[in-house]
């Protein structure tokens, strides 16, 4: 075998260089591939924008003053907050005039954080953030030298209530007991939305720029003369709510199922009350058929029913 071998098998020197050579070809050109292969690809680099670069940086600086206010708040009064004070939580110098003029609506005091968390130009998210530090102190009755400026030129001991009825006050009129230019531009359009006047205690209590603070204060002293009406009712001036102030001496005999919508407000019913107990009696046919019926109706509360059933007539 290994005669046969040697005997068949050989090469010239000139074909073992020649095989020689190929060999390294064929491994060059291989490992030229598995080079070129791993050449990273070119990108080509564009330039940011001007406003972008911009645009993040201040992007970057507001959180930055974030978080450091975040970390340096610490509790505070709201009712002894100066504008310098407020601008320093966070707020821009509109928002700090608005908050101040709010408070000012209510009297010149918070006496809450829902007061506080209801001023519109405070987020929810802002509330969040500040809410653990505020500390709501007692309105100091020696005097108002703490208040804001607006609060000390408008305080509550400066207004002077007389008995008055408040369809007939004019812009003027609610500026000088305490409402802003604004809040009683807008008072006078709410009452011009409901018609031009003011029929009940309860509309003027749901004007939302009239606190429930400021409406406790002006109730007493508000009068809402009430038309007598077709003869069947007859309703003193009230100067309470009505909903639960009108006694017996001031009601006749009446048959609810002639009453209007206006009447029913009349004795002392909300309008949506009223509202409620106009679709009950048409769910009924057109009418009550006695007190029992009239009773059943979820607008109409015991102590309403009470008040009324001496004075209920029904149709035989």
């Amino acid at each position: 075998m290994r005669t046969f071998a040697k005997s068949r098998i050989r090469y010239s020197k000139t074909q073992r260089i020649g095989i020689f050579a190929f060999i390294i070809i064929v491994f060059g050109f291989q490992l030229f591939s598995f080079l070129s292969n791993k050449v990273e690809p070119e990108y080509e680099v564009e330039e940011i924008p001007e406003k972008v670069l911009v645009l993040d940086q201040q992007l970057e600086n507001f959180e930055n003053e974030a978080g450091e206010m975040g970390n340096s708040i610490e509790k505070f009064d709201p009712n002894k907050l100066s504008e310098e004070g407020w601008r320093g939580l966070g707020f821009s110098e509109k928002q700090v005039k608005t908050i101040l003029k709010y408070k000012y609506s209510l009297g010149g005091h918070f006496s809450s954080k829902d007061q506080l968390k209801n001023c519109f130009v405070i987020s929810e998210k802002k509330f969040a953030e500040i809410e653990p530090y505020i500390v709501v102190g007692k309105l100091e009755q020696k005097s108002f030298d703490h208040l804001d400026f607006y609060s000390r030129k408008n305080s509550p001991s400066k207004f002077r209530y007389e008995k008055f009825n408040p369809n007939e006050y004019s812009q003027e009129d609610w500026q000088r007991i305490g409402f802003s230019e604004k809040q009683a531009a807008t008072i006078l359009k709410y009452k011009k939305l409901k018609g031009g006047k003011f029929i009940s205690l309860e509309q003027i209590r749901n004007c939302y720029v009239i606190s429930e603070e400021k409406f406790k204060e002006m109730k007493s002293y508000m009068i809402l003369p009430v038309v007598k009406s077709k003869g069947e009712i007859r309703l003193l001036d009230v100067s309470t709510d009505s909903a639960q102030t009108k006694t017996s001496s001031q009601l006749e005999k009446f048959t609810p199922n002639n009453l209007t919508f206006q009447e029913w407000v009349n004795l002392g019913f909300t309008e949506k009350q009223a509202q409620t107990i106009l679709n009950y009696k048409k769910s009924l046919g057109g009418k009550f058929k006695d007190a029992e019926t009239f009773k059943k109706c979820y607008a109409v509360s015991e102590g309403k029913f009470k008040e009324l059933e001496p004075y209920l007539v029904f149709d035989e």
